[in-house]
C-alpha cells in the first residue's frame, strides 16, 4: 500500500470530522472570491459614477476578510491536527518514520484544501451573478447583470489560498516533530482544574459591564460623553471585553453554585450531569466564550448599523436635503422654463418655490468653546440670513418658527447630526461679525441642527435680526439660491435630467434624486459588505463552538457509554447533550446581542435615528443562522455518543 492509498483511506475514514472544516473553508473561499468578482465586475463599475468608492470599499474589506479567514483556517486546521494526534502516535508506535507521517498529514490537508478551493471557486462562479444582482438592487441601480467569467478574480483567489493551504499543510507536517509519543496518545486526556468562583472578580465583572451599559444608555447631552464619542466608545468596548471574560470566568461560576444549592433542581440526574460538565470546563471555555460573544456583538453592530442607515435612507435624506432642487438663481426665464417642465409632469407637482437669500460675513469665533467642526471653511466667513427668511423657510419645511431676535442676539444653525451636541456649550457666548463701520458683537441665543440648504457641506449659518441683516447685506453682495419642492421626489430622476438640460453649468445644481441615489449606493454597498463579513464571522463563531464541543464529547464518550450500560435511553442522553450545548451556544449569543444592543442604542441616540425595527430584523436573522450551528452540533455529537 503506497502513501496516496493511505491518505485516501484516512480522508474517507475521517471525512465526517473533516466535513465542517471543508464546509467552513469552502464558504470562506466562496465569499472572498465573490468579493473579488464584484470588485472587478465591469458592469457594476460602469454603473458607478465614483469607481474609487467600489474599489476602496471592496479592497479594504477583502484585506480584512483575508486576514480573518487566514486565522480561522489556521485555527480549524489546528483543531483537526489535534484530533489526529492519537492516529499519529499509533503510526509512530508501528515504526513509521516521522518524515513519512508528516508527508501523510501534509497530503491529507493539502488535498482537502485544494478540494475546498475548487468547490469554493465553482460555487462563487455560479452565484456571482446572483450576488451581483443583490448588490445592484441594494445600491438602487437599474441594470441587467449577465454572467461573466472573471479570470482576474480566479487567479488572485487561487494564488492567495494556495499559499494559505500550503502553510496549513506544513503545520500538519511538523506536528510529529513537536510532540513526544506519550503526549500524542494522551493529548485529549489532560484534566482541567475546577474553576473556583472569585467574589471579587464576579463583582468586577458586574461593575465593568453594568457601568458600561449605564453610561451608554445616558443621554449624550446630559452625560456629555457624546462630546468625546471616539475616545469614550473605545474605553467602553475595552471595559465590556474584559467584563465579558470575567462574566464567563467567575460570575457564571457563582450562578452554578446557586443552582447547586437548589437541591430539587440540581439533583435531577440530567441537570446534575449537564451542570457538572459545564462547571468543570468553565475556565477553559471562558476565553472562547469571550471571543465568540465579541464576534457576535461586532457582527450585529456592523450589520445592524449598516442596515439601520440603509433602512432610514429616505428619512435621513429628507432631513439633509430639504429641497427637490436647488440652484443659484440665474434668470426669470430659466425659472419659468423649469416651472413649466414640472407642470407638464403627470407624476410630479410643485409643492413650493422659494428664493433663499444669504450673505457671507467675516467673523471671529475665538470666544466659542466649541468651533463647529467642518463648517469653518469659508475664509473665516459665515452665511448670515434674516429672522424673516428663517421663519418663511420654517413654515415651508414644517419647522418651528422663532420669535423676533434682538439686535445683539443670534441663532446658529449647523446640519451635523453628531457635532450639533458640541454647539450647546456655545449658547450665551458671543461671536463678532466684522463690518466696515464697526464690528457687531452678538450673543448666541440658541442653536439648531437643521438643513436649510441642499449643499453636502452647509456653511455655519447665523440667523440675525432683520435690520442687522439689511446692514450686512448692503456691505456684502448677497447670494440667492432658488429652491423647489415637488411631490414624489424619490422617483424624480427623469425630471432631474430634464432640468439639468435647461440650467447652465455654473448654476451649481443639487437635486434630491441624485443625492438619494448616491446615498443609496453608498449604504447599499455598506450593508452588502457588512452582510458578507457577518457570514464569515458567523461561520467562525459557530465552527469554533462546534470544534470545541466535538472534542469534548469525544473525550466524554466513555462516560456516556457507562450511562447507557446503566440503562439510560439514547433519547435521554441526547436531551442531556442538547441541554448542555444550549447553554454553551446561548451564553455568548445573549451576551453578544446585549452588547450590540447597548452600543447601537447609544449610536441611535447620538444620531437621533430610530434603529429599533432594522436591529430587530438583524438579530432575528442572525439568531436563526446561529441556531443552525447549534442543531448541527447536537446532531453530530449525538452520532458520536450514540453510534
Amino acid at each position: 500500500m503506497n502513501m496516496f492509498s493511505i491518505v485516501k483511506k484516512n480522508i474517507k475514514y475521517n471525512f465526517y470530522q473533516y466535513f465542517l472544516y471543508l464546509a467552513s473553508m469552502t464558504l470562506s473561499i466562496t465569499i472572498y472570491f465573490t468579493f473579488l468578482s464584484l470588485q472587478y465586475n465591469n458592469q457594476i463599475i460602469l454603473a458607478l459614477t465614483d469607481t474609487d468608492k467600489l474599489q476602496s470599499a471592496f479592497g479594504a474589506s477583502s484585506i480584512l476578510l483575508l486576514l480573518f479567514v487566514s486565522i480561522f483556517i489556521w485555527y480549524s486546521n489546528n483543531f483537526f491536527v489535534k484530533r489526529r494526534k492519537k492516529d499519529i502516535g499509533l503510526y509512530s508506535l508501528l515504526g513509521v518514520e516521522k518524515k513519512q507521517i508528516g508527508r501523510m498529514l501534509f497530503y491529507e490537508n493539502f488535498i482537502m484544501g485544494i478540494l475546498a478551493l475548487l468547490i469554493g471557486l465553482a460555487i462563487g462562479e455560479l452565484f456571482s451573478v446572483f450576488f451581483s444582482m443583490i448588490l445592484v438592487k441594494l445600491m438602487g441601480f437599474s441594470i441587467a447583470i449577465t454572467f461573466t467569467f472573471n479570470s482576474r478574480a480566479i487567479i488572485q483567489t487561487l494564488l492567495v489560498f494556495s499559499v494559505i493551504i500550503f502553510l496549513t499543510s506544513l503545520q500538519g507536517y511538523f506536528i510529529i516533530y513537536r510532540f513526544k509519543l506519550i503526549e500524542l496518545f494522551h493529548a485529549t486526556k489532560k484534566g482541567e482544574k475546577i474553576n473556583k468562583p472569585s467574589l471579587l472578580l464576579a463583582l468586577l465583572a458586574i461593575a465593568m459591564v453594568g457601568g458600561s451599559y449605564w453610561l451608554l444608555l445616558q443621554s449624550p447631552e446630559s452625560s456629555n460623553w457624546g462630546l468625546h464619542f471616539n475616545r469614550t466608545i473605545i474605553i467602553l468596548i475595552i471595559s465590556m471585553i474584559i467584563g465579558s471574560f470575567l462574566l464567563f470566568h467567575s460570575l457564571s461560576a457563582f450562578f452554578f453554585v446557586l443552582l447547586q444549592k437548589n437541591k430539587s433542581f440540581y439533583f435531577k440526574w440530567s441537570n446534575l450531569l449537564t451542570f457538572t460538565q459545564l462547571t468543570n470546563r468553565l475556565k477553559s471555555n471562558a476565553f472562547m466564550f469571550t471571543i465568540i460573544s465579541i464576534l457576535n456583538a461586532g457582527t450585529l453592530i456592523a450589520f445592524g448599523f449598516a442596515y439601520s442607515i440603509y433602512y432610514n435612507t429616505l428619512d435621513t435624506m429628507k432631513n439633509f436635503v430639504p429641497y427637490s432642487y436647488q440652484y443659484e438663481s440665474t434668470t426669470s426665464d430659466i425659472d419659468a422654463k423649469i416651472r413649466e417642465l414640472i407642470n407638464k409632469e403627470d407624476n410630479h407637482s410643485l409643492v413650493f418655490e422659494y428664493d433663499l437669500e444669504y450673505t457671507m460675513v467675516k467673523g471671529d469665533v475665538s470666544e466659542l468653546s466649541k468651533v463647529p467642526g467642518g463648517y469653518f471653511y469659508f475664509d473665516e466667513s459665515f452665511a448670515v440670513i434674516s429672522n424673516e427668511t428663517y421663519n418663511q423657510l420654517a413654515e415651508k419645511l414644517d419647522l418651528d418658527t422663532i420669535a423676533p431676535l434682538k439686535k445683539t442676539a443670534a441663532l446658529t444653525i449647523i446640519n451635523n447630526f453628531i457635532g450639533s451636541q458640541d454647539q450647546q456649550e456655545n449658547i450665551n457666548k458671543s461671536i463678532s461679525l466684522h463690518s466696515s463701520t464697526d464690528d457687531l458683537k452678538i450673543k448666541i441665543a440658541d442653536n439648531k441642527s437643521v438643513s436649510l440648504l441642499n449643499d453636502p457641506v452647509q456653511p455655519f449659518i447665523i440667523v440675525v435680526n432683520d435690520s442687522v441683516y439689511s446692514q450686512f447685506r448692503d456691505e456684502n453682495p448677497p447670494t440667492t439660491v432658488h429652491t423647489l419642492k415637488v411631490t414624489n421626489e424619490v422617483k424624480s430622476a427623469a425630471l432631474t435630467k430634464k432640468i439639468m438640460n435647461v440650467l447652465p453649468s455654473e448654476a451649481q445644481f443639487i437635486s434630491f434624486s441624485d443625492s438619494y441615489q448616491e446615498a443609496q449606493s453608498v449604504y447599499g454597498l455598506l450593508i452588502f459588505i457588512s452582510g458578507f463579513l457577518g457570514l464569515v464571522f458567523l461561520a467562525a463563531s459557530g465552527s469554533m463552538i462546534y470544534f470545541k464541543m466535538l472534542t469534548e464529547v469525544t473525550d466524554d464518550k466513555v462516560r456516556y457509554t457507562t450511562l447507557k450500560k446503566l440503562g439510560v435511553q439514547k433519547s435521554e442522553i441526547m436531551r442531556v447533550i442538547a441541554k448542555q450545548y444550549s447553554v454553551v451556544f446561548l451564553l455568548p449569543l445573549i451576551v453578544g446581542i446585549t452588547h450590540s444592543c447597548m452600543i447601537l442604542t447609544a449610536i441611535s441616540n447620538l444620531m437621533d435615528i430610530n434603529f429599533i425595527i432594522p436591529v430587530i430584523i438583524c438579530i432575528v436573522s442572525y439568531t436563526i443562522l446561529y441556531i443552525s450551528y447549534y442543531v448541527l452540533t447536537v446532531i453530530s455529537c449525538n452520532k458520536i455518543v450514540n453510534a
